[in-house]
C-alpha cells in the first residue's frame, strides 16, 4: 500500500508541475517508476561484470558485507 501511495503521489506531482503538453505529462507520470528499476538493473549487470573482471576483490567485498550482515544480526 505505501508503494501505491508513493506512485500516485508521483503521478499527481508530475501532472501538476510539468509544463509540457498533456500527452507528455501523462506518459511521464505513468512511466516514472521505470527509472529506479532501470538503475537497479544496470547496477546488477555491472556487479555481475565486475565479478568476472576482478573476482578476488569482489569476492572479498562480498565476504566483508556478509560478515557485517552476520555481525549485525547477532
Amino acid at each position: 500500500m505505501p508503494l501505491l501511495v508513493g506512485y500516485l503521489a508521483g503521478v499527481v506531482v508530475a501532472l501538476a508541475v510539468m509544463r509540457d503538453p498533456w500527452p507528455s505529462r501523462v506518459g511521464i507520470a505513468l512511466a516514472w517508476p521505470l527509472g529506479p528499476i532501470a538503475f537497479l538493473a544496470v547496477v546488477a549487470i555491472l556487479l555481475m561484470a565486475s565479478l568476472f573482471l576482478w573476482p578476488l576483490p569482489v569476492l572479498g567485498a562480498i565476504g566483508v558485507i556478509a560478515a557485517l550482515i552476520w555481525a549485525a544480526g547477532c
